[in-house]
Protein backbone atom coordinates (compact mmCIF):
# COMPACT_ATOMS: atom_id res chain seq x y z
CA UNK A 1 0.00 0.00 0.00
CA UNK A 2 1.21 3.35 -0.82
CA UNK A 3 2.71 5.25 1.97
CA UNK A 4 1.38 8.48 2.75
CA UNK A 5 3.70 12.05 2.08
CA UNK A 6 5.62 12.87 5.08
CA UNK A 7 4.04 16.17 7.65
CA UNK A 8 3.94 19.13 5.54
CA UNK A 9 3.21 21.54 8.47
CA UNK A 10 2.89 21.62 11.84
CA UNK A 11 -0.72 23.03 13.13
CA UNK A 12 -2.41 23.42 16.29
CA UNK A 13 -5.36 21.19 16.53
CA UNK A 14 -8.12 24.21 16.51
CA UNK A 15 -5.93 26.05 13.45
CA UNK A 16 -6.46 22.73 11.65
CA UNK A 17 -9.69 22.83 11.99
CA UNK A 18 -10.22 26.30 10.91
CA UNK A 19 -8.33 25.55 8.16
CA UNK A 20 -9.87 22.73 6.97
CA UNK A 21 -13.47 24.03 7.90
CA UNK A 22 -11.99 26.97 5.89
CA UNK A 23 -11.58 24.75 2.68
CA UNK A 24 -15.37 22.84 3.34
CA UNK A 25 -17.29 26.68 3.63
CA UNK A 26 -20.09 27.00 1.42
CA UNK A 27 -23.00 29.03 1.49
CA UNK A 28 -25.99 26.92 1.19
CA UNK A 29 -29.48 28.35 0.23
CA UNK A 30 -32.55 26.38 0.04
CA UNK A 31 -34.31 26.89 -3.70
CA UNK A 32 -37.40 26.31 -2.76
CA UNK A 33 -39.70 27.07 0.12
CA UNK A 34 -43.03 25.74 1.39
CA UNK A 35 -45.59 28.06 2.98
CA UNK A 36 -47.79 27.15 5.62
CA UNK A 37 -50.68 29.90 6.79
CA UNK A 38 -52.11 29.69 10.20
CA UNK A 39 -55.06 32.07 11.66
CA UNK A 40 -54.73 30.05 14.98
CA UNK A 41 -57.83 28.03 15.22
CA UNK A 42 -57.08 25.58 17.48
CA UNK A 43 -58.36 21.90 18.45
CA UNK A 44 -57.20 20.89 21.83
CA UNK A 45 -58.11 17.26 22.80
CA UNK A 46 -57.88 15.54 26.35
CA UNK A 47 -59.32 15.28 29.68
CA UNK A 48 -61.18 17.68 31.29
CA UNK A 49 -58.67 19.08 34.26
CA UNK A 50 -55.72 19.09 31.18
CA UNK A 51 -57.80 21.25 29.14
CA UNK A 52 -59.11 23.58 31.88
CA UNK A 53 -55.16 24.43 32.39
CA UNK A 54 -54.44 24.30 28.62
CA UNK A 55 -57.51 26.85 28.46
CA UNK A 56 -56.09 29.15 31.00
CA UNK A 57 -52.92 29.90 29.33
CA UNK A 58 -54.59 29.79 25.32
CA UNK A 59 -57.86 32.01 25.97
CA UNK A 60 -56.28 34.65 23.63
CA UNK A 61 -56.59 31.62 20.99
CA UNK A 62 -59.73 30.58 19.14
CA UNK A 63 -60.20 27.19 20.27
CA UNK A 64 -62.14 24.38 20.27
CA UNK A 65 -62.38 21.18 22.85
CA UNK A 66 -62.43 17.25 22.53
CA UNK A 67 -63.34 16.38 26.16
CA UNK A 68 -62.96 12.44 26.63
CA UNK A 69 -64.41 12.74 29.83
CA UNK A 70 -67.90 11.06 30.02
CA UNK A 71 -68.87 14.09 32.11
CA UNK A 72 -66.93 17.62 30.76
CA UNK A 73 -65.99 19.52 33.81
CA UNK A 74 -68.41 22.16 34.08
CA UNK A 75 -65.92 25.11 34.08
CA UNK A 76 -65.17 24.78 30.60
CA UNK A 77 -66.85 27.29 27.89
CA UNK A 78 -69.54 24.99 26.34
CA UNK A 79 -69.76 26.41 23.61
CA UNK A 80 -66.71 25.34 22.97
CA UNK A 81 -66.93 21.68 23.24
CA UNK A 82 -67.07 19.34 21.00
CA UNK A 83 -69.62 16.88 22.05
CA UNK A 84 -69.11 14.32 19.07
CA UNK A 85 -66.92 11.18 18.99
CA UNK A 86 -63.64 12.38 17.43
CA UNK A 87 -62.28 9.41 14.44
CA UNK A 88 -59.64 11.00 12.89
CA UNK A 89 -57.34 14.01 12.57
CA UNK A 90 -54.81 14.88 9.47
CA UNK A 91 -52.78 17.23 7.77
CA UNK A 92 -50.52 20.05 8.77
CA UNK A 93 -50.34 23.68 10.54
CA UNK A 94 -52.78 25.59 8.62
CA UNK A 95 -54.27 22.51 7.02
CA UNK A 96 -55.68 20.49 9.41
CA UNK A 97 -59.17 18.12 9.46
CA UNK A 98 -60.43 16.59 12.40
CA UNK A 99 -63.06 14.05 11.42
CA UNK A 100 -66.05 13.35 13.81
CA UNK A 101 -68.90 10.65 13.71
CA UNK A 102 -71.28 13.25 12.39
CA UNK A 103 -68.98 15.93 10.84
CA UNK A 104 -65.67 17.63 9.83
CA UNK A 105 -63.96 20.48 10.93
CA UNK A 106 -60.56 22.42 9.89
CA UNK A 107 -58.10 23.85 12.37
CA UNK A 108 -54.52 25.12 11.94
CA UNK A 109 -53.27 23.57 15.22
CA UNK A 110 -53.64 21.20 17.47
CA UNK A 111 -52.84 20.02 21.07
CA UNK A 112 -53.50 16.39 21.77
CA UNK A 113 -53.03 15.82 25.57
CA UNK A 114 -53.59 12.31 24.91
CA UNK A 115 -50.73 9.72 26.60
CA UNK A 116 -51.33 8.01 23.01
CA UNK A 117 -51.84 10.60 20.39
CA UNK A 118 -54.71 10.96 18.00
CA UNK A 119 -52.28 11.01 15.12
CA UNK A 120 -49.76 7.77 15.43
CA UNK A 121 -46.37 9.02 13.30
CA UNK A 122 -42.89 8.75 14.69
CA UNK A 123 -42.41 12.61 13.82
CA UNK A 124 -45.46 15.05 14.24
CA UNK A 125 -46.28 17.19 11.25
CA UNK A 126 -45.80 20.86 11.94
CA UNK A 127 -48.37 22.57 14.31
CA UNK A 128 -49.50 18.90 16.09
CA UNK A 129 -48.39 19.22 19.49
CA UNK A 130 -48.35 16.24 21.59
CA UNK A 131 -46.47 16.09 25.10
CA UNK A 132 -47.15 12.79 26.03
CA UNK A 133 -47.96 13.96 29.42
CA UNK A 134 -44.21 15.13 29.80
CA UNK A 135 -44.67 18.42 31.84
CA UNK A 136 -41.70 20.26 30.31
CA UNK A 137 -42.87 19.78 26.89
CA UNK A 138 -46.50 20.41 28.00
CA UNK A 139 -45.27 23.80 29.15
CA UNK A 140 -43.20 24.52 26.05
CA UNK A 141 -46.21 23.91 23.97
CA UNK A 142 -48.31 26.21 25.58
CA UNK A 143 -45.57 28.87 24.84
CA UNK A 144 -45.06 27.86 21.17
CA UNK A 145 -48.99 27.77 20.07
CA UNK A 146 -49.65 31.84 20.33
CA UNK A 147 -47.08 32.49 18.61
CA UNK A 148 -48.28 30.45 15.30
CA UNK A 149 -50.62 33.03 13.99
CA UNK A 150 -49.43 34.38 10.43
CA UNK A 151 -47.47 32.92 7.48
CA UNK A 152 -44.64 30.86 7.83
CA UNK A 153 -41.76 29.17 5.25
CA UNK A 154 -40.24 26.23 5.67
CA UNK A 155 -37.29 24.64 3.36
CA UNK A 156 -38.17 22.25 0.29
CA UNK A 157 -35.68 19.89 1.76
CA UNK A 158 -36.10 17.21 -0.95
CA UNK A 159 -35.63 16.93 -5.14
CA UNK A 160 -37.48 14.34 -6.94
CA UNK A 161 -37.10 12.67 -9.83
CA UNK A 162 -40.23 10.25 -10.84
CA UNK A 163 -38.83 9.07 -14.38
CA UNK A 164 -35.98 7.46 -12.13
CA UNK A 165 -38.40 5.86 -9.35
CA UNK A 166 -38.51 2.23 -9.07
CA UNK A 167 -41.84 2.25 -7.30
CA UNK A 168 -44.07 1.24 -9.75
CA UNK A 169 -45.05 0.26 -13.23
CA UNK A 170 -48.30 -0.58 -14.67
CA UNK A 171 -49.65 -1.08 -11.42
CA UNK A 172 -47.04 -3.77 -10.69
CA UNK A 173 -45.56 -2.91 -7.03
CA UNK A 174 -41.72 -2.49 -7.02
CA UNK A 175 -39.18 -0.48 -4.54
CA UNK A 176 -40.75 1.48 -1.65
CA UNK A 177 -38.20 2.00 0.35
CA UNK A 178 -38.88 5.66 1.18
CA UNK A 179 -42.40 5.19 1.93
CA UNK A 180 -41.36 2.50 4.87
CA UNK A 181 -37.92 4.81 5.89
CA UNK A 182 -39.96 8.08 6.29
CA UNK A 183 -41.21 8.74 9.95
CA UNK A 184 -43.62 11.55 9.32
CA UNK A 185 -45.91 9.85 6.42
CA UNK A 186 -45.09 12.56 4.27
CA UNK A 187 -44.50 9.87 1.11
CA UNK A 188 -47.60 8.08 -0.39
CA UNK A 189 -48.29 5.84 -3.49
CA UNK A 190 -49.22 7.51 -6.80
CA UNK A 191 -49.88 5.46 -9.34
CA UNK A 192 -46.13 4.55 -11.03
CA UNK A 193 -44.41 6.95 -8.91
CA UNK A 194 -44.74 8.48 -5.14
CA UNK A 195 -45.90 11.65 -3.96
CA UNK A 196 -43.85 13.64 -1.36
CA UNK A 197 -45.85 16.12 0.58
CA UNK A 198 -43.50 18.86 1.26
CA UNK A 199 -45.79 20.64 3.61
CA UNK A 200 -45.66 16.93 6.05
CA UNK A 201 -41.89 16.66 4.81
CA UNK A 202 -39.37 17.56 8.09
CA UNK A 203 -36.20 16.90 6.42
CA UNK A 204 -34.58 14.16 7.78
CA UNK A 205 -33.22 12.72 5.03
CA UNK A 206 -33.99 8.85 5.42
CA UNK A 207 -36.01 8.68 2.43
CA UNK A 208 -32.80 10.26 0.67
CA UNK A 209 -30.47 6.90 2.18
CA UNK A 210 -32.64 4.16 1.31
CA UNK A 211 -33.54 5.41 -2.23
CA UNK A 212 -31.51 2.82 -4.41
CA UNK A 213 -31.84 4.72 -7.62
CA UNK A 214 -31.24 8.35 -6.66
CA UNK A 215 -34.37 9.65 -7.33
CA UNK A 216 -34.88 11.25 -4.29
CA UNK A 217 -32.24 13.68 -3.34
CA UNK A 218 -31.64 15.86 -0.62
CA UNK A 219 -31.73 19.58 -1.80
CA UNK A 220 -30.02 21.69 1.55
CA UNK A 221 -27.49 20.80 0.32
CA UNK A 222 -27.85 18.08 -2.99
CA UNK A 223 -25.34 15.16 -2.92
CA UNK A 224 -23.03 16.91 -5.14
CA UNK A 225 -22.52 19.89 -2.77
CA UNK A 226 -21.90 17.80 0.04
CA UNK A 227 -19.62 15.70 -1.94
CA UNK A 228 -17.55 18.91 -3.15
CA UNK A 229 -17.56 20.18 0.72
CA UNK A 230 -15.67 16.77 2.04
CA UNK A 231 -13.55 16.57 -1.07
CA UNK A 232 -12.29 20.26 -0.49
CA UNK A 233 -11.65 19.38 3.10
CA UNK A 234 -9.84 16.11 3.09
CA UNK A 235 -7.58 17.65 0.34
CA UNK A 236 -6.96 20.44 2.75
CA UNK A 237 -6.22 18.22 5.43
CA UNK A 238 -3.63 15.75 3.79
CA UNK A 239 -1.46 19.07 2.89
CA UNK A 240 -1.16 19.43 6.41
CA UNK A 241 -1.48 15.93 7.73
CA UNK A 242 -0.19 12.44 6.68
CA UNK A 243 -2.48 10.53 8.88
CA UNK A 244 -5.83 9.56 7.59
CA UNK A 245 -8.70 11.51 9.37
CA UNK A 246 -11.59 10.33 10.89
CA UNK A 247 -14.75 12.22 9.73
CA UNK A 248 -17.28 13.39 12.41
CA UNK A 249 -20.89 13.66 10.66
CA UNK A 250 -22.91 15.71 12.83
CA UNK A 251 -26.24 18.07 12.36
CA UNK A 252 -26.45 21.51 12.45
CA UNK A 253 -28.88 22.21 15.35
CA UNK A 254 -27.98 19.98 18.39
CA UNK A 255 -24.49 18.45 17.42
CA UNK A 256 -23.17 22.24 16.37
CA UNK A 257 -24.07 23.48 19.24
CA UNK A 258 -22.95 20.84 21.89
CA UNK A 259 -19.05 20.94 19.88
CA UNK A 260 -19.10 24.64 19.63
CA UNK A 261 -17.37 25.39 22.81
CA UNK A 262 -15.14 21.74 23.33
CA UNK A 263 -13.96 21.31 19.79
CA UNK A 264 -10.52 20.67 22.18
CA UNK A 265 -12.30 18.00 23.98
CA UNK A 266 -12.29 15.66 20.75
CA UNK A 267 -9.10 13.62 19.02
CA UNK A 268 -6.90 15.33 17.09
CA UNK A 269 -7.56 13.27 14.01
CA UNK A 270 -10.98 14.37 13.53
CA UNK A 271 -12.52 15.85 10.58
CA UNK A 272 -15.68 17.80 11.35
CA UNK A 273 -18.04 17.62 8.79
CA UNK A 274 -21.97 19.44 10.03
CA UNK A 275 -25.08 18.77 7.68
CA UNK A 276 -28.55 20.47 8.10
CA UNK A 277 -29.87 16.53 9.05
CA UNK A 278 -27.86 13.22 9.49
CA UNK A 279 -29.97 11.57 7.43
CA UNK A 280 -29.25 13.61 4.31
CA UNK A 281 -25.83 11.59 3.85
CA UNK A 282 -25.97 7.69 3.25
CA UNK A 283 -23.97 5.28 1.74
CA UNK A 284 -22.61 6.88 -0.90
CA UNK A 285 -21.36 9.85 0.92
CA UNK A 286 -19.36 7.02 3.82
CA UNK A 287 -17.55 5.00 1.06
CA UNK A 288 -16.66 8.55 -0.49
CA UNK A 289 -15.12 9.71 2.61
CA UNK A 290 -12.99 6.41 2.75
CA UNK A 291 -12.10 6.66 -0.21
CA UNK A 292 -11.00 10.51 -0.53
CA UNK A 293 -8.25 8.95 2.46
CA UNK A 294 -10.47 8.98 5.63
CA UNK A 295 -9.38 6.31 8.10
CA UNK A 296 -13.50 6.07 9.59
CA UNK A 297 -16.21 7.78 9.42
CA UNK A 298 -18.81 8.46 12.32
CA UNK A 299 -22.48 9.50 12.25
CA UNK A 300 -23.51 11.55 15.36
CA UNK A 301 -27.10 11.43 16.82
CA UNK A 302 -26.70 14.43 18.95
CA UNK A 303 -29.83 13.99 20.28
CA UNK A 304 -31.55 17.05 17.85
CA UNK A 305 -35.05 15.06 17.51
CA UNK A 306 -36.24 12.34 20.25
CA UNK A 307 -38.73 11.52 18.06
CA UNK A 308 -36.55 9.95 15.52
CA UNK A 309 -35.22 6.08 15.88
CA UNK A 310 -33.11 6.55 12.47
CA UNK A 311 -33.42 2.69 11.97
CA UNK A 312 -32.94 2.97 8.04
CA UNK A 313 -29.69 4.96 8.50
CA UNK A 314 -28.62 2.61 11.20
CA UNK A 315 -29.12 -0.48 9.04
CA UNK A 316 -27.23 1.24 5.77
CA UNK A 317 -24.27 1.50 8.40
CA UNK A 318 -24.53 -2.12 8.48
CA UNK A 319 -25.07 -2.61 4.80
CA UNK A 320 -21.66 -1.10 4.63
CA UNK A 321 -19.94 -2.51 6.82
CA UNK A 322 -20.27 -6.08 5.56
CA UNK A 323 -19.60 -4.71 1.94
CA UNK A 324 -16.38 -3.56 3.32
CA UNK A 325 -15.31 -6.63 5.69
CA UNK A 326 -15.64 -8.73 2.63
CA UNK A 327 -13.20 -6.57 1.26
CA UNK A 328 -11.06 -7.43 4.19
CA UNK A 329 -11.39 -4.10 5.75
CA UNK A 330 -11.38 -3.87 9.32
CA UNK A 331 -14.90 -3.86 11.16
CA UNK A 332 -16.71 -0.94 11.83
CA UNK A 333 -15.37 1.63 9.79
CA UNK A 334 -18.90 3.34 9.44
CA UNK A 335 -19.76 3.81 13.00
CA UNK A 336 -23.26 5.46 14.73
CA UNK A 337 -23.21 6.96 18.17
CA UNK A 338 -25.93 8.24 19.72
CA UNK A 339 -25.76 10.19 22.86
CA UNK A 340 -25.42 13.46 23.10
CA UNK A 341 -22.83 13.89 25.94
CA UNK A 342 -19.56 15.14 24.43
CA UNK A 343 -16.94 13.62 26.42
CA UNK A 344 -18.15 10.35 25.88
CA UNK A 345 -17.99 11.11 21.80
CA UNK A 346 -14.98 12.00 22.26
CA UNK A 347 -13.92 8.66 23.98
CA UNK A 348 -15.79 6.67 21.70
CA UNK A 349 -13.91 8.05 18.71
CA UNK A 350 -10.56 7.84 20.78
CA UNK A 351 -11.25 4.17 21.13
CA UNK A 352 -12.61 3.60 18.10
CA UNK A 353 -9.72 2.09 15.28
CA UNK A 354 -9.19 4.27 12.36
CA UNK A 355 -7.85 2.58 9.30
CA UNK A 356 -4.39 3.81 7.98
CA UNK A 357 -6.52 5.29 4.80
CA UNK A 358 -6.28 4.44 0.76
CA UNK A 359 -4.21 6.39 -1.34
CA UNK A 360 -7.05 9.56 -2.03
CA UNK A 361 -9.43 9.32 -4.79
CA UNK A 362 -9.34 12.29 -7.39
CA UNK A 363 -13.23 11.36 -8.68
CA UNK A 364 -14.93 14.30 -9.21
CA UNK A 365 -18.10 15.53 -7.03
CA UNK A 366 -21.58 14.85 -9.22
CA UNK A 367 -24.85 14.50 -8.16
CA UNK A 368 -25.89 10.94 -9.63
CA UNK A 369 -25.65 8.89 -6.66
CA UNK A 370 -24.85 5.47 -8.28
CA UNK A 371 -22.08 6.57 -10.49
CA UNK A 372 -20.74 7.98 -7.04
CA UNK A 373 -20.98 5.18 -5.43
CA UNK A 374 -19.55 3.10 -8.00
CA UNK A 375 -16.29 5.15 -8.02
CA UNK A 376 -15.47 4.95 -4.50
CA UNK A 377 -16.29 1.18 -4.45
CA UNK A 378 -14.24 0.65 -7.22
CA UNK A 379 -10.89 2.40 -5.63
CA UNK A 380 -11.63 0.87 -2.42
CA UNK A 381 -11.96 -2.34 -3.55
CA UNK A 382 -8.28 -1.69 -5.64
CA UNK A 383 -6.90 -0.89 -2.22
CA UNK A 384 -8.79 -3.76 -0.54
CA UNK A 385 -6.99 -5.78 1.82
CA UNK A 386 -8.63 -8.68 0.56
CA UNK A 387 -10.47 -7.71 -2.67
CA UNK A 388 -12.86 -10.21 -4.21
CA UNK A 389 -14.68 -10.46 -7.30
CA UNK A 390 -18.52 -10.20 -5.91
CA UNK A 391 -19.75 -9.52 -2.79
CA UNK A 392 -23.48 -11.55 -1.62
CA UNK A 393 -26.05 -8.81 -0.10
CA UNK A 394 -29.46 -9.15 1.28
CA UNK A 395 -32.28 -8.48 -1.64
CA UNK A 396 -32.74 -5.00 -0.26
CA UNK A 397 -29.54 -3.60 -0.41
CA UNK A 398 -29.55 -2.55 -3.97
CA UNK A 399 -27.29 -3.89 -6.47
CA UNK A 400 -27.61 -7.23 -7.75
CA UNK A 401 -28.30 -9.62 -10.87
CA UNK A 402 -31.48 -11.40 -12.08
CA UNK A 403 -31.03 -14.91 -12.77
CA UNK A 404 -33.62 -16.01 -15.57
CA UNK A 405 -35.20 -19.82 -15.95
CA UNK A 406 -34.64 -20.53 -19.82
CA UNK A 407 -37.22 -23.38 -19.59
CA UNK A 408 -39.71 -21.10 -18.48
CA UNK A 409 -38.86 -18.20 -20.53
CA UNK A 410 -40.92 -17.52 -23.60
CA UNK A 411 -39.01 -14.22 -24.12
CA UNK A 412 -42.73 -12.02 -23.74
CA UNK A 413 -40.72 -9.71 -22.51
CA UNK A 414 -43.16 -8.06 -19.81
CA UNK A 415 -39.94 -7.37 -17.88
CA UNK A 416 -38.16 -5.24 -20.40
CA UNK A 417 -41.74 -3.31 -20.35
CA UNK A 418 -41.76 -2.22 -16.56
CA UNK A 419 -38.19 -2.11 -15.51
CA UNK A 420 -37.56 1.99 -14.78
CA UNK A 421 -33.84 1.54 -15.24
CA UNK A 422 -33.48 0.20 -18.42
CA UNK A 423 -31.40 -2.80 -16.89
CA UNK A 424 -33.38 -5.14 -18.79
CA UNK A 425 -33.28 -5.12 -22.77
CA UNK A 426 -34.89 -6.96 -25.68
CA UNK A 427 -32.57 -7.72 -28.53
CA UNK A 428 -34.01 -5.23 -31.06
CA UNK A 429 -34.42 -7.71 -33.99
CA UNK A 430 -33.26 -10.65 -32.13
CA UNK A 431 -35.60 -12.68 -29.80
CA UNK A 432 -33.30 -12.17 -27.01
CA UNK A 433 -33.30 -11.02 -23.18
CA UNK A 434 -30.06 -9.03 -21.97
CA UNK A 435 -29.44 -7.60 -18.92
CA UNK A 436 -27.41 -5.25 -17.53
CA UNK A 437 -26.28 -5.52 -13.80
CA UNK A 438 -24.90 -1.69 -13.29
CA UNK A 439 -28.18 -0.15 -13.77
CA UNK A 440 -30.25 -3.01 -11.57
CA UNK A 441 -31.54 -1.75 -8.60
CA UNK A 442 -33.21 -5.29 -7.32
CA UNK A 443 -36.82 -3.38 -7.47
CA UNK A 444 -38.46 -6.40 -8.14
CA UNK A 445 -40.71 -4.95 -10.62
CA UNK A 446 -39.16 -7.58 -13.25
CA UNK A 447 -40.55 -10.79 -11.02
CA UNK A 448 -43.49 -9.20 -10.57
CA UNK A 449 -44.51 -8.78 -13.86
CA UNK A 450 -43.28 -12.27 -15.30
CA UNK A 451 -46.03 -14.33 -16.23
CA UNK A 452 -44.21 -17.99 -16.17
CA UNK A 453 -42.44 -16.83 -12.63
CA UNK A 454 -38.99 -17.21 -14.51
CA UNK A 455 -36.99 -14.55 -12.89
CA UNK A 456 -35.13 -14.70 -9.09
CA UNK A 457 -33.52 -11.78 -7.60
CA UNK A 458 -30.04 -12.33 -6.92
CA UNK A 459 -28.50 -9.69 -4.20
CA UNK A 460 -25.05 -8.76 -4.96
CA UNK A 461 -22.19 -6.26 -6.08
CA UNK A 462 -19.94 -7.16 -9.08
CA UNK A 463 -16.55 -5.26 -8.54
CA UNK A 464 -15.50 -5.99 -12.70
CA UNK A 465 -16.97 -2.48 -14.02
CA UNK A 466 -16.72 -3.53 -17.22
CA UNK A 467 -18.95 -6.72 -16.68
CA UNK A 468 -21.20 -5.23 -14.64
CA UNK A 469 -21.69 -2.50 -17.48
CA UNK A 470 -22.00 -4.43 -20.66
CA UNK A 471 -25.00 -6.02 -21.80
CA UNK A 472 -25.56 -9.93 -20.72
CA UNK A 473 -27.50 -11.98 -22.91
CA UNK A 474 -29.82 -14.36 -20.66
CA UNK A 475 -31.60 -16.05 -22.73
CA UNK A 476 -32.60 -16.62 -26.50
CA UNK A 477 -34.76 -17.97 -28.58
CA UNK A 478 -35.10 -19.44 -32.28
CA UNK A 479 -37.30 -17.34 -34.13
CA UNK A 480 -40.75 -18.53 -35.45
CA UNK A 481 -41.82 -17.79 -38.60
CA UNK A 482 -45.31 -17.08 -40.34
CA UNK A 483 -46.74 -20.11 -41.89
CA UNK A 484 -48.15 -17.83 -44.30
CA UNK A 485 -46.07 -15.10 -44.78
CA UNK A 486 -42.59 -16.51 -43.56
CA UNK A 487 -42.27 -13.00 -41.39
CA UNK A 488 -40.99 -13.69 -38.29
CA UNK A 489 -43.74 -12.75 -35.23
CA UNK A 490 -42.70 -14.43 -32.14
CA UNK A 491 -40.24 -17.50 -30.28
CA UNK A 492 -40.93 -21.45 -31.36
CA UNK A 493 -41.34 -21.08 -27.37
CA UNK A 494 -43.93 -18.66 -26.91
CA UNK A 495 -46.05 -20.47 -29.88
CA UNK A 496 -45.63 -24.01 -27.96
CA UNK A 497 -46.93 -22.56 -24.71
CA UNK A 498 -49.53 -20.58 -26.10
CA UNK A 499 -50.89 -23.82 -28.34
CA UNK A 500 -50.78 -25.90 -25.09
CA UNK A 501 -52.53 -23.82 -22.91
CA UNK A 502 -55.28 -22.87 -25.78
CA UNK A 503 -55.67 -26.23 -27.12
CA UNK A 504 -58.74 -27.13 -25.21
CA UNK A 505 -60.24 -23.91 -25.80
CA UNK A 506 -63.63 -23.78 -28.04
CA UNK A 507 -62.28 -21.38 -29.90
CA UNK A 508 -59.31 -22.95 -31.10
CA UNK A 509 -60.54 -26.78 -32.23
CA UNK A 510 -59.58 -28.52 -35.25
CA UNK A 511 -57.58 -26.02 -38.09
CA UNK A 512 -58.89 -23.28 -35.62
CA UNK A 513 -55.48 -24.10 -34.12
CA UNK A 514 -53.22 -23.06 -36.86
CA UNK A 515 -54.14 -19.66 -36.33
CA UNK A 516 -51.88 -19.17 -33.77
CA UNK A 517 -49.21 -19.43 -35.45
CA UNK A 518 -49.95 -16.95 -37.98
CA UNK A 519 -48.70 -13.42 -37.34
CA UNK A 520 -51.37 -11.07 -36.60
CA UNK A 521 -52.21 -9.80 -39.98
CA UNK A 522 -52.70 -12.96 -41.71
CA UNK A 523 -54.62 -13.94 -38.68
CA UNK A 524 -56.92 -11.57 -39.56
CA UNK A 525 -57.25 -12.59 -42.53
CA UNK A 526 -58.12 -15.93 -41.98
CA UNK A 527 -60.97 -15.06 -39.80
CA UNK A 528 -62.20 -12.90 -42.37
CA UNK A 529 -62.02 -15.54 -44.95
CA UNK A 530 -63.65 -18.67 -42.53
CA UNK A 531 -66.64 -15.87 -41.87
CA UNK A 532 -67.30 -15.19 -45.46
CA UNK A 533 -66.98 -19.31 -46.41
Amino acid sequence: MTRRRKLKSIMTQSSLHNYVQQAGNVEIHAQDWVELTSAGRLLIIGAGQQLQIAVRQLSAMDYQLVCLDDEPDPELDRSRLIKDKLLWVKGWMGQFKAGFETMQISVDLVLDLLEQPIVKTKVLPFGYFAPHNNQLLFEQSLQQLPELVGIFDKPRYFNYNAAICAHSRSQLSGCSACLQACPADAISSSGDSVTINPSLCQGCGSCVSVCPTGAVEYALPNLETSLQRLRNMTQAWFKQESSAPHVLIYDLDQGRLSLESKLDQLPSHILCFDIEEIGALGMVFWVSALAYGAGAVTIWDAGTHSDHDWQELRREVSKTNQMLQALGYQDGMVNWFSKPDVALLSKQLTTTESWSGAPAAQFAAQADKRRVLHFALSHLHAHAPSPVALIALPDDAGFGEIQVDTEACTLCHACVTVCPVGALQDGIDQPQLNFIEDHCVQCGLCDAACPEQAITLNGRYLFDRIKARHPRLLHDEPVFRCIVCDQPFATHKMINTMIQKLKSHAMFQGEAIERLKMCQDCRVKAMLKESQS
